[in-house]
């Protein structure tokens, strides 16, 4: 299964349970994404924190672009001002990571590039440049 697909079928499984990003402190994934762990916040993120199939459909997108399969998935972070997207390289060595800065402007939340030493990506367009970390 391809990571759009796979993410997709998680943000089913989430929604199911009444999950939203709002919630979410991490997915950490394990197994080739057999062993999928859910971190719930103490207090959850704002209301204009963006929808999960956003997010999920944005990082599935620059997965699928940057030709990362499942198995290298390893931990997708819901910080107050980010989603980050870490990576292994192989035996559980971790090895680059996606941010997705996220920027409210007139209450409608957005993913916007930055130059870090990481990949980002933009909501939309999910063109992501691989730096060194």
């Amino acid at each position: 299964m391809d990571v759009p697909a796979f993410l997709m079928q998680l943000g089913q499984v989430l929604s199911r349970t009444a999950t939203t990003s709002r919630e979410l402190e991490a997915i950490e994934l394990q197994a080739d994404g057999r062993d999928v762990s859910i971190r719930i916040r103490h207090v959850a993120h704002d209301k204009s924190y963006p929808p999960l199939a956003v997010i999920l459909r944005e990082i599935g997108r620059t997965c699928h672009e940057q030709g990362v399969v499942v198995a290298r998935l390893s931990r997708i972070s819901f910080l107050p001002d980010e989603i980050r997207v870490e990576l292994v390289r192989n035996a559980n060595q971790l090895g680059e990571a996606y941010r997705y800065p996220i920027e409210t402007t007139l209450g409608a939340p957005t993913f916007v590039p930055t130059p870090l030493p990481a990949v980002s990506g933009t909501l939309g367009s999910s063109i992501a440049t691989p730096m060194k970390s």
